[in-house]
C-alpha cells in the first residue's frame, strides 16, 4: 500500500509539471487533458490513503471537494483563450469558478470540523480574515471594479470571498495547540498559495495578458490541492 501512495504521488507530480511545461510552450489541449488527470489521480491517492481513524465527515468533504476541482478543471479547458477579447461573458469560465468556489466551501467546512471557531479564541482566523479582505480589495475587488471585467465581476467575487474564507477557517486550526503544526504544514500554506494563484489568474487574464504565467498559476494550484491532501491524511489518529 505504502508504494501505491509513492507511484500516485509521484504520478500526480509528473502529471501536473508536464501539464504546466506544455502550457508554458503554448500546447494548450494536451496541457488541459493532462489538468484534467490531475484530480482522478490525487482522488485515487486519497482512496489508498484512507484509514479508518479517519473522519467519515471528513472523507466526503474531502472527496467531493476533488470531485468539483476536477468538474472545475473540465469547464477550464473550454474557458476563452482569446487574450484580445477577454470581457466577452463565458458560460464555461462561470461554471469552473462556481465549482471551484463549492471545493472550496467544502474545504472550509473541513477545517471547521478539524476545529471549531471560538468567537473569543480565534485571533489568527480573524486577523487573516482581515488582511484577506484587505489584500483582495487592493488587489482584486478594485481592479476588476474598473470595469475591465464588467458583467463576469460576481463570479469572480464570490469565488475570491470563497478563497478568504477557506483561508481564514486554515488558520484557526493554529488557535489549536494539538492541531497548530497540521495547519502551518499543509491547510494555511495551501489557502494562501491559492488565494495568490487566483489574484495572479485574474491578473493575467485581464491584465498582463501573459500565457506562461498560466503554466505558474496551474503549478501553485497544483501544490495547494496535494498540500490539503497530505494535510488530511495527518489528521488520522
Amino acid at each position: 500500500m505504502e508504494s501505491t501512495k509513492i507511484y500516485l504521488q509521484l504520478l500526480y507530480w509528473l502529471v501536473l509539471l508536464a501539464a504546466c511545461v506544455l502550457s508554458f510552450n503554448e500546447e494548450y489541449f494536451i496541457s488541459a487533458i493532462l489538468r484534467d488527470a490531475l484530480m482522478p489521480v490525487l482522488i485515487a491517492y486519497l482512496m489508498v490513503s484512507l484509514k479508518p481513524t479517519h473522519s467519515v465527515k471528513l472523507k466526503i468533504f474531502f472527496f467531493l471537494a476533488l470531485l468539483f476541482l476536477w468538474v472545475s478543471d473540465i469547464f477550464n479547458g473550454f474557458i476563452n483563450q482569446d487574450y484580445y477579447d477577454p470581457i466577452v461573458k463565458d458560460p464555461y469560465l462561470y461554471g469552473s469558478l462556481a465549482c471551484y468556489g463549492v471545493a472550496n466551501i467544502l474545504y472550509l467546512l473541513s477545517f471547521y470540523r478539524i476545529r471549531k471557531i471560538s468567537l473569543n479564541k480565534a485571533v489568527v482566523a480573524s486577523v487573516t480574515l482581515l488582511l484577506g479582505i484587505i489584500l483582495t480589495y487592493f488587489l482584486f475587488f478594485k481592479f476588476i471594479s474598473a470595469g475591465i471585467i464588467k458583467g463576469n465581476k460576481p463570479p469572480f467575487i464570490f469565488f475570491m470571498a470563497t478563497q478568504i474564507f477557506v483561508a481564514s477557517f486554515a488558520a484557526n486550526i493554529t488557535d489549536s495547540n494539538s492541531k497548530k503544526k497540521l495547519s502551518f504544514s499543509y491547510f494555511l500554506p495551501a489557502a494562501i498559495v491559492s488565494v495568490f494563484a487566483a489574484v495572479l489568474y485574474v491578473f493575467n487574464k485581464y491584465g498582463m495578458r501573459e500565457h506562461r504565467i498560466e503554466a505558474v498559476v496551474l503549478l501553485m494550484y497544483g501544490y495547494a490541492q496535494m498540500l490539503n491532501i497530505n494535510g488530511f491524511r495527518k489528521t488520522s489518529k
